[in-house]
């Protein structure tokens, strides 16, 4: 694949299981930046071959459910699984497929686990998901692998696996590490994990503040009605508009805005807030 993948930048995704595809078709519609087409949690272990199934058929425009109106990306099982093998050799038998954005791989641990994705499937652009001690471990060489255009997290497998709770400090380090690593290595802020409330959408609205201030530039959703609270979450604010354009225009020749100097990493911030969408 040679286009540039939206998940490399997006701000908001949704998640639709494979098992659903008129849900996934729905999916495209909700406003989220890129709809996930999942192969792996969504999906019950006695659905994944029907699901497999309406994958090929929505990426191969055969499906009787409809066609797929922009690319997806695709949430594989883990490829250390027999199901994360077998969802492999089913997206290697269609081929190259335009449809197709990127693939997302859970519970990354080791470069030969998204080594094998690129093997199977040459060229793919791939978005590492790290839900455990091993990967936090590794996430160095795992986000200067081959393809990687994004790390995401998967916070409640990540903060049982690390044995803490979800607000302590160490699922705090461990956040921290994931957005360092990836702004070192030229990467997007990695993507939040999703909130399970749908309903009540205020922990949504909450969760998705507090991942963009700590750096990340990105949340996934599990329902379409999340979407819209993401992505005014990660929005610029009016405010910050405003001052982006006065650091803009103050650049011309004046040292200061606001009481504060205009300096080079100043203005960067200025300009990235205009640059992004909804500015």
């Amino acid at each position: 694949m040679t286009h540039t993948p939206l998940l490399s930048t997006a701000r908001t995704t949704l998640f639709a299981p494979a098992s659903r595809p008129d849900r996934v078709l729905k999916a495209q519609s909700s406003g989220a930046d890129v709809v996930i087409v999942d192969l792996e949690d969504a999906v019950a272990g006695q659905d994944k071959d029907q699901a497999r199934d309406n994958l090929m058929a929505l990426l191969g425009g055969t499906s009787r459910h409809g066609r797929l109106s922009a690319a997806v990306a695709v949430r594989i099982n883990s490829p250390r699984t027999q199901a994360g093998a077998q969802d492999l050799k089913a997206l290697a038998a269609v081929g190259t497929v335009e449809l197709l954005d990127a693939v997302v791989v859970p519970k990354v641990e080791e470069t030969g686990h998204l080594s094998s994705v690129r093997e199977a499937l040459p060229g793919t652009h791939l978005v590492g998901t790290i839900e455990s001690a091993a990967g936090l471990l590794h996430l160095e060489a795992l986000a200067a692998q081959d393809g990687v255009i994004r790390l995401a997290t998967g916070t409640l497998d990540l903060a049982q696996d690390l044995g803490c709770a979800l607000d302590s400090r160490t699922m705090d380090a461990a956040r921290a590490r994931l957005v360092t690593v990836s702004r070192a290595l030229g990467l997007a802020g990695p993507l939040d994990s999703p909130t399970p409330q749908f309903k009540d959408l205020r922990p949504v609205q909450v969760a998705a503040r507090l991942a963009k201030e700590d750096g990340f530039t990105g949340k996934s959703c599990i329902h379409p009605a999340q979407v819209d609270a993401v992505a005014q979450a990660f929005a610029p604010t009016m405010d910050e508009i405003e001052w982006a354009r006065s650091v803009i225009h103050a650049d011309d020749g004046a040292t200061s805005v606001d009481g504060s100097m205009v300096e080079a990493p100043v203005l960067a911030r200025a300009r990235a807030i205009l640059d992004g969408p909804h500015a």
